[in-house]
């Protein structure tokens, strides 16, 4: 492709996106003043599904580049895991960031300098890594997930 067509669908994939987006406000706007829906209890757990879904759900309609965050994805994932009592391998949470190997553990080495992630040695095959959230990590999530609920 040409740099010009490459720019070329660059603006449209903006005017598409902005037509989106102005069609969503619209619809917040005539919502104004009328009385807020129903608010719904969920746990950290759920909000923390939603947002792994509605990441995976956005790439569907918007170019893949645009959501490139891999250390995200495998903080969400390592939370998830966390909850759900299951151990996660290096293997399994570079499968869950959606992003190439290297860049993945990257992620993990930076995310474990920040001390967000602790790294074992898994006992039974040594030559296995398990990743899990450190306690500063995971009480991060939880006041994000506390946050935004």
């Amino acid at each position: 492709m040409t740099g010009a067509t490459n720019d070329e669908s660059v603006v449209a994939l903006i005017k598409d996106l902005s037509a989106r987006l102005a069609a969503a406000a619209s619809g917040i706007d005539e919502r104004i003043g009328q009385e807020a829906p129903p608010t719904t209890t969920t746990t950290p757990l759920h909000r923390a599904r939603a947002l792994i879904e509605q990441r995976r759900l956005r790439r569907r309609f918007l170019p893949e580049e645009l959501f490139h965050e891999p250390a995200w994805d495998m903080l969400l994932a390592l939370y998830v895991a966390w909850q759900d009592r299951q151990v996660m391998n290096v293997k399994t949470l570079v499968s869950r960031a959606d992003a190439p190997v290297t860049t993945s553990q990257r992620w993990i080495e930076h995310l474990a300098k920040l001390g967000l992630v602790t790294r074992v040695v898994d006992p039974v095959d040594r030559r296995r890594i398990e990743v899990s959230l450190s306690d500063d990590g995971r009480r991060a999530i939880e006041a994000y997930l506390a946050a935004i609920g």
